[in-house]
Formats: C-alpha cells, structure tokens, sequence
C-alpha cells in the first residue's frame, strides 16, 4: 500500500515523458546506467522563426532586398515569411556492464515553412510553402565512464565524473525529407566528452564538449545541395545546477552552442557565408520527485539565443524534457 503513491508519481512521469518531448545531445546526460539497467529520456521544443540571415532574403529577392549581398547580419523575417518546427526526440539508454552503455536516440520533425525563393524559369520571386514530418535521421551511440572518484579534482566529487561517447548517424531519411530539411542525406558521427562533477552536496556543473562530422550528402535527384561536404560543428554546454528542498527541485542554466566550419560543394569549392554558429544561454527548472535525476525527473527550460548566424533563428525556444531509470 506505501508503494502506491510512488507508483501514481512513475506513472505520470512515463506517460508525460512518452507522450511529449527533443534534444540536441544525442548520447544524452553524463550518468551510469548502471549494468542491466534501462533509461529513456525524452524532450521536447518548439521553435517559431523570427529572424534569418540577410542572404537569405538577397537570394529570394534579388534587386528588390532590402538588403545588399554583401550585408552578411541576421534580420527579422520579411512580410510573409515564417518558419515553425516542432522537434520530439525519444532517447534509450542501457547498460552493458558497469560505467559502458549504448543508446539509441531518434529525433522527430514536424516543420511548417513559407517563404519566397528566386525562379529561374520565370527571373522573379516566388512564394514556397511546406508542410512535411519525419524522422531526421537514427542516432546509435556507446558510452563510457571513463574516470570516476569521489575525491576528485579541487575536492569535487567526481563519482559520475567523465564519459567519453562516440554516436553514429544512420541516414534514414527518405529524399523527399531531405530536400525539405528533415534529415541530411549523410552519414556523420559525434565524438563527445561529459562531465558531472558535485562542488557539493546541492551543487553540481553538467556540461560536455564534443566535434561533429558531418559527412557528404547522397546524391538526390534535383536538389542543389548533393555532394556537398557539411562543414563539421564543434559545440559545448556548461550547465550549473543547485538541488534544494530536500533535493525535490533543482535550478540549472548556463551557456550552451555551436560553430560550423564551411559546407564545400561536390568539386571542393567553398560555398561562401555557410560557416554558421549559434550561442545562447539555457535556464531550466526540475522537478525530480524521488530526489534523484536519473529515478525520475521532469525539466521545464527555454533557451535564449545572444549571438547567431544561422538560415533561420527564433528569439526563444521553450523546452519541457523528461526522463527515468527502471
């Protein structure tokens, strides 16, 4: 009878973690499985455009931007255009052995896009619309716990200190999907290195460190992009936390973000302003019942971009993410 309370608070948790949910990360957070063990993480975000890049606008207006080729800034969207996409991702962990597990992480896109592009056939612009869903592609990852002490570095406990994890792309995208921006039609892999060390008992930093091959896109009938060679993305999250009423809750935020080097086209030319970046800052709220993080928890966070060059940028994106251990 004592058990059933703490059974309702399972239950709600699996049914809001399986039912809503989208992440970055693709070997989820720096933790032990534990060997046996299964975990499931999912997260959530909806992300409305309210700006792009100047080229973008060039490229679809031409003589009638207001914006020179060579403005190179990010702008508010014109009159018209919007872009928005929703991103669930489910993520599966187990463990192997002790401090070794392998996951799978599968992220889902629904996007609704509206803009204006430049026809060639008939030398003005033209209004594009889009309505598509699907998977953007399957993550399978292994990782390691590396080191692990709890009288680590600077008296910090490190008992879930360092994972080094590597994840492979699976390129399950059909081409339609890829041509309209689910999915990128290559091959890739992420090397990523997690720390989670507690300063204290209520006080931690989570964060990881990790470079992103990007690979070359397939060759798919009619679309401008196949060939290319992605520029590879090197990225960071440093998050600080403090756990507090008895562990129940827990604030955490910090910086988080990414560069991308040049995507090349199939003869090795530098395809000009595709370096891109995006940095912003990440505040989230949790409520973590059983007094752990990996027993059960639920986040509440959004994410606010300061600095970004990318085709499009929202001003916000709020998050919800999920996620438990049985």
């Amino acid at each position: 009878m004592k058990r059933r309370p703490a059974m309702a608070v399972i239950g709600v948790l699996v049914f809001l973690i399986a039912g809503s949910t989208f992440a970055e990360e693709t070997v989820g957070c720096p933790h032990d499985v534990g060997k046996g063990r299964f975990k499931v993480r999912n997260k959530e975000a909806y992300i409305q455009m309210r700006k792009c890049y100047s080229d973008e606008v060039w490229k679809a207006l031409r003589d009638a931007s207001p914006y020179p080729a060579d403005h190179d800034e990010m702008v508010d969207l014109p009159e018209g255009w919007h872009q928005e996409v929703v991103k669930t991702a489910l993520g599966l962990e187990y463990g192997v052995i002790d401090r070794l597990s392998v996951g799978l992480f599968l992220p889902y896109v629904m996007k609704d896009l509206k803009r204006q592009v430049w026809s060639k056939k008939v030398r003005k612009a033209t209004w594009k619309e889009l309505r598509d869903r699907g998977f953007e592609d399957i993550w399978v990852s292994i990782k390691w716990l590396a080191y692990s002490n709890p009288q680590g570095l600077f008296g910090s406990n490190w008992e879930e200190g360092l994972f080094l994890a590597l994840s492979y792309r699976l390129s399950v995208s059909s081409d339609d999907d890829v041509k309209n921006g689910i999915g990128s039609g290559a091959r890739e892999f992420k090397l990523v290195l997690l720390f989670h060390p507690h300063f204290t008992e209520k006080s931690f930093l989570c964060g990881d460190m990790w470079y992103h091959y990007r690979g070359r896109v397939r060759e798919i009938k009619g679309f401008t992009k196949s060939g290319w060679n992605l520029g590879d993305r090197f990225g960071y999250r440093i998050f600080f936390g403090y756990e507090f009423l008895n562990r129940k809750f827990a604030v955490v935020g910090g910086p988080q973000g990414w560069i991308a080097q040049s995507n090349r086209d199939k003869d090795g030319r530098k395809i000009e302003d595709s370096h891109m970046y995006s940095h912003g800052v990440m505040v989230k709220f949790r409520w973590q019942p059983f007094g752990e993080e990996e027993k059960g928890s639920i986040d509440l966070g959004v994410r606010i971009p300061y600095s970004n060059k990318t085709t499009f940028a929202p001003s916000f994106v709020p998050i919800v993410c999920g996620r438990i251990k049985f």
